[in-house]
């Protein structure tokens, strides 16, 4: 008996260190899941992401803040269109420490972080409020000790380095993170203070009790007790604007912090919604798959934009993290051309018009979001991007009104003729466009040698002859000149620029000279009538780990290639811009090439697992992001879940509302699922597995095999 009693002892004594282990440890985690399905789906766990201190930042429709997760509850930056305080900074001391975080949670509006010093456990959460230019930074302290502790509490508010805070109202925001310059004017008053720069000011308060703001150093400084065990909460408030704006915004929010948190979270939750009962959910087996969908749907929450002073309501920017390319890219809104007519089909058709309106498709490649107005050196490629978005507009919503719209003075159709015709003597026979000596195309960083006549420039008019000559049918006015000039291209494209020895085009400088440029834009020619099954062998031929493919992801450059160039991620080699092996795998899913994009689609896998949101080019030779660009998150990421919907799951609707589902046999997975597709006032669910798919709609069922279509017919 006392041999038991003793075992039962240890027994219970390694059970209780166990339990109080678990529970240390517990301390250190933040929780992923709240139960809220809304609140949890885009949550992404600190410790998996590799994303650097400098590129993470939240954002709601008004700002963005930059948040430093490397130290609890730091924030570095504060953007909220028109105004900027680009060294804006925000850092807690506890006992005169900025405090190392231990774990991070992060949402698009909102992060979490927690640490610990002398006893002393240290939560953070920093929250942007809905409606306002404003945010919350709320602290919570815990003594973990079994003594009484006073704690001193300082919120610095100038970055030692700079030790300065600047405000601008900026004019011009492009593809850079807008930047302030001009210094601001403390003014203290009974609830913080107000730091003035004209009419504008950023205003700071807290909500901690006998807080006093320390001119001198620029800080709030105060002393929080705490017996062992207990917990206190306070915040500090922050807001941007016109000053009275500012100075309200502070003061209602200070009133009850936490109440504005909540209504903040809420609007976040209600959003999210929204977007789903928009735009369909995807469930697989494969769960990185699964969270690859999740991430790029995300990135229409990140950065849309709901601002008075904005060209657009709401307003799509090309990026959102830290005020970084808060303009609109063509290229970067080219991939929404699927997404957006499902989601907001009012707001993609004011893009388009907005792009036309700017005048910047023919000298630009961008418009300005608060002026409209097109700027930017051109970018060849707006042509094709222009026609697919309305193409795509009008087939998936069925407004072929459209086309009758004017828009300087111009029909949408009228428009769409000009630009599949760009470049060209319509007078004469059809013939290679020379795009001329300009590197905007690729933008490469080593010599310029891939201009003037370019195959996958010329190559995507055969699509813009088609799309444009199905476009003037549903307007009643048809022209056939369109289909016989793309039969034309087919003949010059494969006698002038395709090389059988090299299985490649080759493309042709100002002096009749050709040469070949391993580049992944060639890819975009596959699945398209520009090219013959011979043609379509040959390039395919080069999608191998010598050339194009890594462990890691797509090449922008084959490594063969004597431009290649490891650091030119985006269009030169090591890596590649995100929307492009998504886009080429749709392609090849259209293709029936579903083993080779496959191999694609698995290669990046990795990015929905190790990242928050996706940047304008990852990089594929390791796992890692471009680090040398503010457009840390790519509303062009759009296409990753487009290549998944489209490709994937072979949806495609027909201009007469006739709907085609036509799955693909992946070895991604075993179970793909998409619930609530709701496309041309239809709502649609589709499952895969073992080799067959349901399809359901209304009181409706089709089972078919894999590579058999249903048609739904309008």
């Amino acid at each position: 008996m006392v041999k038991a009693s003793i075992a039962m002892s240890i027994v219970a004594s390694i059970f209780s260190i166990s339990t109080m282990a678990q529970n240390s440890n517990q301390l250190d985690r933040l929780p992923l899941k709240t139960g809220n399905e809304y609140l949890d789906i885009f949550m992404a766990n600190g410790d998996s992401l590799i994303t650097r201190p400098k590129h993470l930042g939240i954002v709601d429709e008004m700002g963005a803040v930059g948040i430093n997760h490397e130290f609890v509850g730091d924030i570095n930056g504060f953007w909220a269109a028109p105004y900027a305080s680009s060294d804006y900074f925000i850092e807690p001391r506890i006992f005169g420490e900025k405090v190392k975080t231990e774990h991070y949670t992060w949402l698009p509006f909102q992060t979490k972080r927690i640490g610990e010093i002398r006893g002393v456990r240290v939560q953070s959460t920093t929250t942007l409020i809905y409606g306002m230019r404003a945010g919350v930074l709320s602290i919570t302290l815990r003594n973990l000790s079994k003594e009484k502790k006073e704690i001193p509490v300082e919120f610095m508010a100038n970055d030692p380095g700079v030790y300065q805070t600047s405000l601008d109202r900026v004019a011009v925001w492009g593809f850079g993170t807008a930047t302030s310059k001009t210094l601001v004017t403390d003014v203290v008053d009974d609830k913080g203070v107000t730091r003035i720069q004209g009419d504008y000011a950023i205003a700071l308060g807290c909500s901690l009790k006998n807080t006093i703001w320390e001119e001198p150093t620029r800080r709030f400084r105060s002393m929080v007790y705490l017996q062992p065990g207990e917990q206190k909460e306070f915040s500090l408030v922050f807001s941007m604007g016109e000053k009275k704006e500012a100075l309200d915004a502070r003061n209602a929010i200070l009133a009850n912090p936490s109440l504005y948190v909540s209504k903040a979270t809420d609007k976040y939750i209600a959003e999210v919604k929204n977007l789903f009962d928009k735009l369909p959910r995807f469930y697989s087996d494969n769960k990185n798959l699964e969270q690859m969908y999740n991430r790029s749907i995300m990135v229409l929450l990140l950065n849309k934009f709901e601002i008075p002073e904005l060209c657009l309501h709401p307003y799509y920017a090309t990026g959102s993290i830290k005020g970084g390319c808060f303009k609109n890219y063509l290229w970067s809104y080219g991939a929404v051309r699927k997404m957006m007519p499902l989601l907001d089909p009012k707001g993609d058709k004011e893009h388009i018009l907005q792009f036309i309106r700017s005048g910047g498709l023919y000298h630009g490649h961008s418009f300005d979001p608060i002026t409209g107005e097109g700027n930017g050196s051109w970018y060849p490629v707006n042509q094709n991007l222009i026609i697919d978005l309305t193409y795509n507009y009008i087939k998936n919503t069925g407004d072929s009104g459209f086309l009758n719209e004017k828009v300087n003075g111009e029909t949408i159709l009228a428009h769409m003729i000009k630009n599949a015709v760009y470049l060209e003597d319509t007078t004469k026979p059809v013939t290679l466009n020379d795009y001329g000596p300009s590197g905007d195309h690729l933008e490469l960083r080593r010599e310029n040698t891939y201009n003037h006549i370019m195959p996958d420039l010329n190559g995507l008019r055969y699509k813009n002859y088609e799309r444009v000559s199905k476009l003037c049918e549903i307007a009643g006015k048809p022209q056939p000149f369109f289909m016989e000039r793309a039969k034309g291209l087919k003949e010059i494209m494969k006698e002038q620029l395709w090389d059988p020895s090299i299985k490649w085009f080759r493309y042709e400088d100002d002096k009749g000279n050709k040469y070949p440029r391993y580049t992944i834009q060639i890819f975009y020619l596959l699945n398209s009538g520009v090219i013959n099954s011979e043609i379509k062998q040959g390039l395919l031929s080069h999608l191998n780990d010598s050339e194009f493919l890594t462990n890691y992801g797509f090449l922008s450059m084959s490594k063969k290639d004597d431009q290649y160039d490891q650091s030119d991620i985006d269009n030169g080699g090591g890596g590649g811009c995100t929307l492009f092996p998504p886009q080429i795998t749709e392609l090849l899913y259209d293709d029936g090439s579903s083993d080779v994009a496959d191999g694609i689609m698995r290669r990046i896998l990795w990015w929905g697992a190790r990242l928050p949101y996706f940047g304008d080019s990852e990089v594929a030779t390791e796992i890692d992001y471009r680090q040398d660009t503010p457009l840390q998150c790519d509303i062009g990421s759009i296409a990753v879940s487009e290549s998944i919907l489209f490709g994937m799951f072979g949806i495609n609707v027909d201009f007469d509302g006739s709907i085609s589902i036509n799955p693909v046999k992946t070895s991604l997975a075993k179970r793909l699922q998409i619930k609530g597709l709701k496309i041309r006032g239809k709502t649609l669910d589709v499952s895969v597995e073992g080799g067959k798919y349901e399809v359901r709609t209304g009181n409706r069922t089709f089972t078919n095999s894999l590579g058999t279509a249903t048609i739904i017919n309008n």
